[in-house]
C-alpha cells in the first residue's frame, strides 16, 4: 500500500477545514491590498505578511502550516512543529505560546528593529501595569512622570526580553520541520502513516493498536530531530528512513487487521441471518384465541341444554298420544 505524501488537515474535518480555507481568502484579500500599498515595504515585513496565508493547524503534540494559494490544489503541508512529548503541560503551552503562533500582520519599524504591531502594544501596557503596580512605594518618592516612565521602560524591556528569555529556555523542547528541508517529504510521510495508526487505533480500541499509538508522540519527536541531520550524516538518514519503513509496514498490518475484522463480523452476521431467518412481523391487535374456546364452550353448553330440551318435550309427546289411543278404544 503506498503511503499518502502528507496526512489529512484536521484529521480528515472538512468542515474545520472549508472554514480555515475561508478565512485564509479573506485574509489574502486584505494582505494584497496592504502589499500593495507597500510596494517598497522591507523583505521581512512581506514575507511576514505572506506567513499569515498559511492556514495553522494546532495538533496534539504541535502544530501544521498549510499553504493553500501555491501550485498545488487541496493544500501543500509547509511546516511541522513539534513538541517534547515528556515535558509537563505547562512547558507545552509556553512552547505552543511562543512557537506555534502565527505570525503577525502589521510590523513597526523602530530604529531598524522590526517590531509586531498587535504584540508589543498589548504586552507593553500589560507588563506597563504590572511594572508600575510593583515599584508604587518606589516610585511614590519619585515625581510622577519620571514613576511612569521607569514603569514604562521596566514595562517594555519586560515585553521584549520576558518572550525571548521563554524562547530561549523552550529551544530545545520544539522541533520544526519545513517543506524546504531534504529530508522533510519523509517526515511528511510519516506524519501521515502516524494519523493513520491514530485513527485506526480509535475507532478499533483493540489493545494492540492502542500500545503502538502510544509511542507514536515519541516517534515523531524523534524522527523530527533526524531530519536536520539526515542530509549530512549517514546514520541519522539510515535511522530516518527505517522509522519511516517500519511506520509505513505497521500501518499496512493495522490496515489489514481491520479489513479481517470486518470479514469476521460480516460472516458472522451472514450465519446468524441464514441460522434464524427472519419472519414477517404479525398483524398488531389480532383476536385472543382464548376468546373462541369460550364462545365454543358456550355453544357446547348451549347445544346441550337444547337437546335435553328436546329430550323431555319428546317423552311428554309420546305420553300423551298414547293417553288418548287408549280413550277411544275403551269407546
Amino acid at each position: 500500500m503506498r503511503p499518502s505524501a502528507q496526512p489529512l488537515p484536521f484529521d480528515a474535518d472538512r468542515d474545520r477545514w472549508t472554514h480555515a480555507v475561508r478565512e485564509a481568502a479573506r485574509l489574502h484579500h486584505a494582505v494584497r491590498a496592504e502589499l500593495a500599498g507597500r510596494l517598497s515595504a522591507p523583505a521581512a515585513v512581506r514575507a511576514a505578511m505572506e506567513a499569515l496565508l498559511l492556514i495553522r493547524e494546532r495538533t496534539r503534540g504541535g502544530w501544521l502550516r498549510w499553504d493553500v494559494f501555491g501550485p498545488h490544489p487541496g493544500g501543500v503541508l509547509r511546516e511541522a512543529g513539534v513538541f517534547d512529548p515528556g515535558q509537563h503541560r505547562l512547558g507545552r503551552w509556553a512552547c505552543r505560546t511562543v512557537w506555534g503562533r502565527r505570525a503577525p500582520l502589521h510590523i513597526w519599524t523602530l530604529g531598524g528593529l522590526e517590531l509586531p504591531r498587535p504584540l508589543p502594544v498589548g504586552r507593553t501596557a500589560l507588563f506597563t501595569v504590572v511594572a508600575f503596580a510593583a515599584l508604587g512605594p518606589a516610585a511614590s518618592l519619585l515625581p510622577a512622570t519620571i514613576g511612569l516612565l521607569a514603569a514604562g521602560a521596566v514595562g517594555l524591556a519586560a515585553a521584549v526580553g520576558l518572550p525571548a528569555a521563554v524562547r530561549r529556555l523552550t529551544r530545545h523542547r520544539v522541533r520544526v520541520v519545513e517543506s524546504d528541508e531534504a529530508y522533510a517529504a519523509v517526515f511528511f510521510r510519516l506524519l501521515a502513516d502516524e494519523q493513520r495508526l491514530r485513527m485506526l487505533a480509535e475507532r478499533s480500541g483493540r489493545y494492540e493498536l492502542t500500545r503502538a499509538a502510544a509511542a507514536l508522540p515519541r516517534l515523531v519527536w524523534d524522527t523530527a530531530g533526524l531530519v536536520p541531520l539526515a542530509a549530512n550524516d549517514v546514520e541519522a538518514r539510515e535511522l530516518l528512513l527505517g522509522y519511516a519503513q517500519s511506520l509505513a509496514l505497521l500501518v499496512d498490518q493495522a490496515v489489514e487487521v481491520e479489513r479481517q475484522e470486518e470479514a469476521v463480523e460480516s460472516a458472522i452476521r451472514e450465519d446468524g441471518a441464514a441460522a434464524a431467518p427472519v419472519r414477517p412481523a404479525l398483524p398488531e391487535g389480532l383476536l385472543p384465541q382464548h376468546l373462541l374456546d369460550e364462545v365454543r364452550l358456550e355453544l357446547e353448553e348451549l347445544g346441550e341444554g337444547l337437546r335435553h330440551a328436546r329430550e323431555v318435550l319428546g317423552g311428554a309427546h309420546n305420553d300423551g298420544t298414547r293417553h288418548a289411543t287408549s280413550g277411544e278404544s275403551n269407546a
